[in-house]
């Protein structure tokens, strides 16, 4: 049955949400302040409407009509744009990579009747559902760790990186302290720290630094969980020269962000690739395990979507179905790893993706 749909934001990521969605037989409205969205989006049978997301009495009222919302903000608005959401009584998927912690608004969605999902992409997302699914396999997990990135198919110099999703963001993953989990204790340490290289056998060798995804996971009781960025050798250490000359402190990193836009916007043949690595250790029936799961995943030239659109876009999009359908109907606010512990949940958004071409591979030893 179509539902309406508004999607907030219609960036690289949010565009591609409501394309599969209105491909879904949804009716989708794109909310966004950039009218160059218009043209491409009417061509895609999409709706668009002008939207300044720092008004949140605007966005309030733009949400009424609709039956769903999906938040695909930069993370700086997320929070306030969740909360504004929830309190007009509208269930939401939300993929912003806010700061905060959106489940200190889980008493505002109960009070409010609705349901918000929240870090529904790829990781924070998709990862959290197979953490999530993995933990309730196990006996018990002694090591998880998550290895994840969005990277140029032909890296080129001098940065070897192109950016998937907004640079405001990435800049974020390299300052924001990284908390992980040592010893059963959580402790923060510096963003882009404890380089290793890791190998894949379609990519070759890439360095992997300490990053702040695990958000909600760091709930999970197991004792050692880190996350970590995934770039090609090269890069980290530019950006870490950058940072140690100051050029992210306060007063300079707007305009840092802003040079880096311009350097890792994309032009129309950087095809992208997602890379995501699950690895876990622990005891099942009795034995001691090791699992890993790898995805790979490459740019669409036939729709000409990125491939960090596609992971993250899709991902959200399957959640934004299972709630329309009322499969999962709690009220608060939930993450990925919530969904894990229902069979029919986690085979839903598995298919979903799969149906898409988006598939992990499994070994076990």
């Amino acid at each position: 049955m179509s539902s309406k749909i508004i999607v907030l934001g219609g960036g690289m990521i949010g565009s591609a949400i409501a394309r599969d969605l209105q491909e879904d037989n949804h009716t989708v409205t794109v909310a966004d302040i950039d009218q160059d969205l218009q043209e491409r989006l009417t061509l895609l049978g999409i709706n668009y409407v002008k939207l300044d997301f720092s008004d949140l009495n605007a966005v309030a009222e733009s949400v009424k009509s609709y039956d769903i919302v999906v938040g695909a903000v930069p993370g700086f608005m997320g929070y306030e744009i969740l909360r504004t959401v929830l309190k007009s009584r509208k269930n939401i998927v939300d993929i912003s990579f806010m700061h905060e912690d959106s489940r200190k608004l889980d008493s505002i969605a109960k009070i409010n009747g609705v349901s918000a999902i929240t870090d529904a992409g790829i990781a924070p997302g998709l990862s959290n559902l197979m953490f999530g699914r993995v933990f309730f396999e196990f006996d018990r997990i002694n090591s998880a760790k998550c290895f994840v990135g969005g990277l140029p198919l032909n890296p080129q110099p001098p940065w070897f990186y192109k950016s998937v999703f907004s640079p405001i963001d990435v800049v974020e993953e390299y300052t924001r302290p990284a908390r992980l989990v040592e010893n059963g204790k959580i402790i923060s340490k510096r963003a882009m720290t404890e380089i290793e290289p890791i190998v894949f056998k379609k990519v070759g060798i890439l360095d992997a630094f300490n990053s702040d995804g695990l958000r909600s996971l760091l709930d999970l009781p197991i004792p050692d969980m880190v996350e970590k960025t995934l770039r090609f050798p090269g890069h980290i250490q530019k950006i870490i020269k950058m940072r140690n000359n100051g050029l992210f402190e306060p007063d300079k990193i707007n305009e840092t962000a802003k040079s880096l836009k311009k350097e890792w916007t994309s032009s129309p043949k950087d095809y992208d690739q997602t890379i995501l690595r699950l690895k876990f250790e622990g005891v099942r029936n009795g034995n001691n395990i090791t699992e890993i799961y790898d995805l790979i995943d490459y740019y669409d030239k036939q729709k000409n979507i990125s491939s960090m659109a596609r992971t993250t876009g899709y991902t959200c999009a399957s959640v934004v179905n299972i709630l329309l359908s009322g499969t999962f109907s709690k009220k608060g606010v939930f993450t990925m790893e919530t969904l894990a512990s229902d069979s029919k949940l986690f085979d839903f958004i598995i298919s979903y993706l799969s149906n898409r071409n988006i598939q992990f591979e499994n070994s076990t030893f």
